[in-house]
C-alpha cells in the first residue's frame, strides 16, 4: 500500500475531502448541524417576519424571524416552490377582538397563510407544515398555570387539523428563544437556540 508522506498536498486534500464527507454523514444522524457549511444558501435574499405579522412569498428568499413561547409557523409547498411564515403570539383571535393583525393568533394565521399561498399555487392540497417555538421561557409561569407556549403549540395544531394541513416536522418546548430561517428554495428550516444548539427541520 503505498504511503504518502505528512505535508503532502495530495494526502492533505484527500482528508479534507473524507472529513467533509463523513461531516455530511453525521448530520443524517444527528440534529446539532453546521448550517454555513451545508445548508445554507449565501446569496438568499432575508426576509423579516416581525411579532404577530406574516408573509407570503414565492421567489427564493429566506424568511426570518424569532420567537420564545410565540409559535414560527412556516407552511410550504414543495412543487411550487412558495410557502409563508407567521409569528404567531396567542392562541384565539378572541383574545384579540377586533384588532386587525391576523398573524398574531394560531387560528388566523394559518387562515391567512392558506389563503396567501393559494392565491399564488391556486391549490391548498401539496401544503405541509413545519413549526418552532412555545418554549416556556419563565419558570413562574408554569407555577401559576399560565404557559402560554403549550398553548400556543397546542391551539397551532389544531387549526393544521382544521386546514387538514399535515405537520411533518417540529422544535417545540423547551426553555430557550429560537431564531427561524425558513428557505424557500429547498424547504429547509433552520432553527439557532439561544443556548447555542442549532437544528434542522
Amino acid at each position: 500500500m503505498l504511503s504518502l508522506p505528512e505535508g503532502n498536498p495530495v494526502k492533505d486534500a484527500g482528508l479534507a475531502m473524507a472529513k467533509r464527507i463523513g461531516a455530511c454523514q453525521q448530520v443524517e444522524h444527528q440534529i446539532v448541524v453546521d448550517t454555513n457549511t451545508i445548508y445554507t444558501h449565501p446569496h438568499l435574499e432575508e426576509v423579516r417576519v416581525d411579532m404577530a405579522g406574516f408573509k407570503v412569498e414565492s421567489r427564493p428568499v429566506e424568511l426570518v424571524t424569532s420567537v420564545g413561547s410565540c409559535i414560527g409557523i412556516c407552511l410550504y409547498d414543495s412543487i411550487r416552490k412558495c410557502g409563508g411564515l407567521a409569528h404567531i403570539m396567542l392562541p384565539q383571535s378572541s383574545l384579540g377582538l377586533q384588532e386587525p393583525l391576523p398573524g398574531k393568533y394560531a387560528d388566523t394565521a394559518v387562515d391567512a397563510l392558506v389563503k396567501g399561498i393559494r392565491e399564488i399555487t391556486k391549490s391548498e392540497n401539496r401544503l405541509s407544515a413545519k413549526i418552532a417555538g412555545g418554549a416556556n421561557m419563565f419558570a413562574s409561569t408554569l407555577a401559576n398555570g399560565l404557559d402560554i407556549g403549550a398553548k400556543n403549540i397546542r391551539a397551532t395544531k389544531e387549526a393544521l387539523e382544521r386546514h387538514r394541513i399535515r405537520l411533518i416536522s417540529e422544535d417545540v418546548g423547551g426553555s430557550h428563544g429560537r431564531r427561524i430561517s425558513f428557505n424557500l428554495a429547498s424547504g429547509i428550516i433552520i432553527v439557532r437556540l439561544h443556548n447555542g444548539e442549532i437544528r434542522k427541520l
